[in-house]
């Protein structure tokens, strides 16, 4: 069973397929590229993460047992994984896949090689997602990768023999870009026309450790992005998320669940889950992972039931970063809350908005769009 199709009179999406989302999250890299603020450690700790994260599986069995449809392995640096330690985790979960549409696991193109690819293909994975980020070598030692652009290239190439569908990541702001850098960027993607490629704008947070090495994007830099964007559209590729671009219908339906606000688990340090009107997410730091399992305790720092009213506004938020937007009916039928005055004020306000979706034009200034969202939903909910 695939994605279900339903007419574009009525609300024009790709509906989620039946069963949980899991996404596990390994959190060592060889080292940290300056950029980054996922949670992910450079002393590597395999063996007993390996036995928490199985036991944090286990603490999940009644959840996982109605089935599981998408797989997803992030870091961190997945595949520096040692292969054993990967493999009990991947059958700890999959027992209970009994419709798996997709499997993703990213990979970093200096750990990547012939071996863990078959090894990979073994266990089910039918997605790979690399992180390129720049086609330059200079803007990728700037930014601390362990590779140059012709690694990467011929790790792209294994990976095409495969796997039929791979992702490529771009960050555009990083050190060392220019408006010849980022035409290199356009270059790879006309030449090798990836599945699926995701293009991010850098951020960066003034309590960042990397803020004095990075700088926050400038005029140029959204101008080079604006670029970046308009030459994906004139490559066929389809926008259907701020950040993300398809060829032939080839989303990631596991990032379809968070876009659908549908239910997720998260394992592993600093993971996420929404199950139902609860959403969670783990503890960062190890320690305080691992010891909340050995307590026999989920190991969640932070974890709320959602109100009626919160769901709606998480569903709200999350649909409008598609091109399919959002429904005021299925929000309603959803959650139980009437968002069709909300929708109509932003309406009013926003002429790239039409009161289901975001234009092109609104995916650029979705910041401007969701901040107003947040000022317009406190009119209408009080949820002290």
């Amino acid at each position: 069973m695939g994605l279900k199709r339903v007419s574009e009179s009525n609300f024009t999406r790709d509906l989620e397929i039946p069963g949980v989302g899991v996404y596990i999250h390994i959190p060592f890299c060889k080292s940290r590229c300056i950029y980054c603020d996922f949670v992910s450690y450079t002393e590597n700790d395999f063996d007993q993460y390996t036995n928490y994260l199985l036991e944090e599986i286990q603490m999940y069995d009644k959840w996982l047992s109605q089935g599981i449809s998408t797989l997803y392995i992030g870091g961190g640096t997945p595949s520096i994984f040692p292969k054993e330690k990967f493999a009990s985790i991947v059958e700890g979960v999959l027992k209970h896949a009994n419709n798996l549409q997709e499997f993703t696991i990213e990979v970093n193109p200096d750990s990547f090689n012939v071996e863990l690819a078959e090894f990979y293909k073994s266990l089910g994975v039918n997605r790979l997602s690399m992180g390129l980020q720049g086609a330059d070598d200079d803007v990728l030692k700037k930014s601390g990768r362990l590779y140059d652009y012709e690694t990467f290239i011929r790790k792209y190439d294994m990976a095409r023999r495969y796997f039929d569908i791979v992702n490529v990541d771009f960050i555009v702001g990083l050190p060392g870009e220019s408006w010849k850098t980022i035409q290199k960027d356009v270059e790879f993607v006309s030449h090798f026309m990836p599945e699926h490629v995701s293009i991010y704008m850098i951020e960066v947070h003034d309590e960042s450790e990397a803020k004095d090495f990075l700088k926050k994007p400038d005029e140029q830099t959204f101008l080079r992005y604006d670029e970046f964007l308009k030459s994906m559209r004139g490559l066929g590729y389809e926008r259907y998320e701020i950040s993300n671009f398809a060829l032939n219908n080839k989303y990631c339906k596991h990032n379809l669940k968070y876009w659908f606000n549908d239910d997720y688990i998260g394992l592993g340090a600093s993971a996420g889950g929404h199950i139902g009107p609860l959403r969670y997410n783990n503890y960062g730091e190890l320690y305080d992972y691992y010891l909340a399992i050995s307590e026999g305790k989920f190991p969640r720092l932070y974890e709320a039931t959602n109100s009626a009213e919160r769901e709606a506004l998480e569903t709200l938020f999350m649909g409008l970063r598609t091109k399919w937007g959002v429904s005021v009916e299925d929000i309603k039928r959803k959650t139980g809350i009437d968002v069709s005055d909300v929708i109509d004020i932003l309406k009013s306000r926003f002429n790239f908005f039409d009161g289901r979706k975001l234009n092109e034009e609104g995916m650029d200034f979705s910041n401007l769009f969701f901040v107003t969202l947040l000022s317009v939903w406190e009119e209408y909910f009080d949820e002290e």
